[in-house]
Parts: structure tokens; sequence; C-alpha cells
């Protein structure tokens, strides 16, 4: 299993290229960078935690299989 450290810059590093890019098509479908960066912003954080959770139960499942 990853050690917590690889996992948490794991998770940094998607969530910013995954926040960027939900910025960005907030802002593209409707025209308003602000509403786009409100989005990014609620979603970093629910997404963020997800994730974490995800890889460390992830290696749990493959294990009982």
């Amino acid at each position: 299993m990853e050690s917590y450290k690889s996992t948490l810059i794991k998770t940094i590093i998607w969530r910013t290229i995954a926040t960027i890019l939900t910025i960005l098509t907030g802002w593209l479908v409707t025209g308003n960078f602000k509403f786009g960066l409100a989005i990014g912003s609620i979603e970093v954080i629910v997404k963020t935690i997800g994730y974490f959770i995800f890889e460390r139960i992830w290696p749990k499942i493959k294990k009982s299989k």
C-alpha cells in the first residue's frame, strides 16, 4: 500500500489539474469566469476528500478478492 504522504501528493496534483479543468469548463459553458471559479472552489473540497478516501480504500478492496 502507498504511504499516506504519497497518496496525499498524488491527490493534490490530480485535484489541481481537475479543478483547473472544471473552472475552465464552467467559464466556457456560462461565459462567466466568476461562476466557473465558484464551481471549481466547491468541487475541489468535495472531490479532494472523496479521492483521498478512495485511494485508501481501493487496496483493501483489491486484497479481499
